[in-house]
């Protein structure tokens, strides 16, 4: 009884050990099977990327320099007599017109010396007379034998002398009168002070040290520096953009001239563009000094094409873009031209009506599949 019981153990021990070696070799089959056979891979879905319908449109090519607006005429008005202020009749930051008195001199020296020869023309003139009508009595004289030829020459002579003396003494007199006028400085334009050097008290020394400096208001200029590498570039009658922040201030102008020297320090060049040169009156708080912002357009186009600038791709050493044709991205060379505000101007390659893709990703390749969501179709 007890063989028998130890035989059947070891008989289900056997059956249960087979069981498990199968259930091993089938499972290091399946292994094996799946090893040898590859995934199928599952279909991919379009790349989703925005594109752009091409149209042509305005494009401007500008660059940007900085430069300040300076008064077209500044006068420093000196003394032309010496004399003591007596009036200084603006100050600075004065608007006058032309013609408006500005600074007063003494002139009781010089109205003194007008009466002297006033009264000395009148002591001429009565000289002048009598020996007038003693040289024409002499001549009758001598024609009868009745004086000697030196009278006649003595009187001749007087007459002669007297009728210089007068000319001289005219002369004298409307020089001093000049003189006189000297002592009333007048504004010789419409300006602004911008400076006054003297004061009541003060001796004016003739041609020496200025009284003042005047700016001229109606004569305002921009004067625009400019880096030599640009020179080429600028040309005289290009439009100019200004903007004047602290007058708030905007003008549309061309440029008037291109200075032919350049900055010794700087090795900047310089144009200027005449702010008066228009209908519009500038306003009252433009200063000479002012610092203003200038853009000049260098080249205007009304139709061009042009695209963003991150669209613009590179293979190699050849630029181009991808275009969403029949549901697939198409590479298309292209040749560019100047960068303005974000956009590149298209010289050839791309025409009216493509489909630019604006997307920048990187798995863009020609040939890929790639699809245009309603929503994501933009505006140039």
């Amino acid at each position: 009884m007890l063989n028998t019981l130890t035989l059947n153990r070891k008989k289900s021990a056997a059956i249960l050990l087979l069981i498990l070696v199968a259930m091993v070799l089938f499972f290091a089959i399946q292994r094996v099977q799946q090893r040898l056979q590859p995934i199928p891979l599952l279909a991919s879905a379009p790349l989703a990327v925005e594109a752009l319908t091409l149209a042509p449109g305005p494009f401007s090519i500008h660059v940007d320099y900085v430069g300040s607006v300076m008064a077209g005429r500044v006068v420093q008005i000196p003394a032309q007599v010496g004399a003591r202020v007596m009036a200084v009749e603006h100050r600075e930051g004065d608007r006058v017109e032309q013609g408006d008195l500005l600074i007063r001199l003494d002139d009781r020296e010089l109205a003194n010396e007008i009466q002297r020869l006033r009264a000395n023309e009148q002591r001429l003139r009565s000289d002048f007379d009598y020996w007038e009508r003693q040289n024409r009595r002499n001549i009758t004289l001598r024609q009868q034998k009745v004086i000697a030829e030196n009278q006649l020459d003595e009187s001749r002579r007087m007459v002669d002398s007297l009728r210089a003396s007068i000319h001289e003494n005219a002369e004298a007199l409307a020089n001093a009168e000049i003189r006189l006028g000297y002592t009333r400085i007048h504004a010789p334009f419409a300006g602004r002070i911008a400076r006054l050097m003297t004061e009541v008290g003060d001796l004016a020394v003739p041609l020496s040290k200025p009284l003042l400096e005047l700016v001229s208001l109606q004569a305002m200029k921009a004067l625009v520096s400019v880096p030599q590498v640009d020179i080429g570039r600028l040309s005289s009658g290009l439009v100019v953009n200004l903007e004047i922040p602290a007058a708030n201030l905007h003008l549309a102008r061309r440029i008037e001239k291109i200075y032919p020297l350049l900055d010794p320090v700087t090795r900047n060049a310089t144009f200027e563009v005449c702010l008066n040169c228009a209908p519009e009156a500038l306003p009252a708080s433009l200063y000479p000094g002012m610092a203003l912002e200038a853009t000049v357009v260098l080249a205007q186009y009304d139709e061009a094409l042009s695209i963003p600038h991150h669209a613009l791709l590179w293979r190699g050493d050849e630029q181009g873009v991808f275009l969403f044709e029949d549901g697939v991205a198409r590479w298309r060379p292209l040749q560019s031209g100047a960068v303005e505000g974000g956009r590149v101007l298209i010289r050839s390659g791309l025409k009216a009506g493509d489909r630019l893709i604006v997307t920048p990703d990187f798995r863009l390749q020609d040939g890929l599949a790639v699809a245009v969501p309603a929503l994501s179709e933009v505006s140039p």
